[in-house]
């Protein structure tokens, strides 16, 4: 029992802090991880109350749209980390929100 609530317990702090990504972290995925940590960053938005104000009226159109941002997310990140990106994580963020921002409807 003390294990389980031990994984729960790190379970919700990557969930919270996962679309927080960093070069440093995101480089060291593999393409899979790359993609459910995008999942993630798409869930921490969509479910932030920053982004209630833009989903309030369709948040399935809002998820569909940055699914179909999912590759691209992935291969700008990659492309930004690679560039040698020295702050990380607002720079992610930055290329996220782009797309994010692109699906307000």
């Amino acid at each position: 029992m003390r294990s389980f609530i031990v994984v729960c317990l790190a379970v919700v702090a990557w969930s919270t802090s996962a679309w927080a990504m960093e070069c440093s972290g995101w480089q060291r995925l593999d393409d899979d991880q790359k993609l459910a940590a995008i999942e993630r960053m798409i869930d921490g938005h969509l479910s932030s109350n920053v982004g209630r104000k833009f989903t309030s009226e369709n948040t399935v159109a809002m998820r569909r749209c940055l699914e179909e941002f999912t590759l691209r997310i992935r291969d700008d990140f990659d492309d930004a980390c690679s560039k040698g990106m020295s702050t990380g994580k607002s720079d992610l963020d930055n290329i996220f929100d782009r797309y994010f921002l692109s699906c307000v409807q």
